[in-house]
């Protein structure tokens, strides 16, 4: 996707939910996010993960789902510097006949006053799929929440997800040294199954993230 189109498409889009897209800006090596979305394996005892939970019969379903991933956001440290976070957006045009593993990248967001992320940001049209279902930026529809997101230093990750009863947002302090996100990178790591763009980030954040050794 050109960057006109991408602006037209993607960005002004999400300017319109309440997510600035900001050009450059993401840090060297950040966790990958194919490994946030590792995170809705953590357990709640022995990472801090938190979930906000809102059930398919509120009658105020965005409303109270946007509430809920706000105070994880505040409470965990999600924004940085003027409400800047990372934000999983398509790496490309969508190809819905070849593009099986729907590439992601990290973008630099900022949240603006008035926003919208589990109605409107969700709601955003990617493509329609060969089954004829459409695609869109960050879940299936508004109020059907998919996406990831990155604090800049990554030591939060919050996902949206839709569940079978509701929708909502997890977050996890830490993610990189969960053990579900560890044994992830691992594997990806040193697994020939996965693409070279994968294998790339996983290897870069382990060599940046080695455990410290004693002297």
């Amino acid at each position: 996707m050109g960057r006109q189109e991408m602006r037209r498409k993607v960005y002004e889009p999400l300017r319109r939910a309440g997510l600035e897209v900001l050009y450059g800006g993401v840090p060297q090596a950040p966790l990958p996010v194919f490994a946030v979305g590792a995170t809705v394996g953590c357990t709640h005892g022995e990472t801090g993960r938190q979930d906000a939970f809102t059930a398919f019969d509120d009658p105020h379903l965005i409303e109270h789902a946007n509430r809920g991933w706000h105070e994880l956001a505040l409470s965990f440290g999600l924004f940085g510097a003027d409400r800047e976070f990372l934000l999983a957006l398509p790496a490309h045009r969508y190809n819905p006949r070849v593009d099986v593993d729907r590439p992601y990248v990290w973008r630099r967001v900022r949240l603006l006053a008035d926003w919208d992320v589990m109605g409107a940001a969700c709601a955003i049209r990617r493509g329609r799929s060969v089954l004829g279902f459409d695609e869109c930026l960050l879940g299936s529809r508004a109020g059907r929440p998919e996406f990831a997101m990155l604090s800049l230093d990554s030591t939060v990750s919050l996902v949206g997800t839709t569940w079978q009863d509701g929708i909502g947002s997890l977050a996890v302090p830490d993610p990189g040294s969960a053990e579900p996100v560890r044994r992830l990178l691992a594997w990806v790591a040193g697994g020939e199954e996965w693409s070279r763009d994968h294998r790339a980030a996983a290897v870069a954040w382990l060599q940046h993230n080695e455990p410290a050794t004693g002297p």
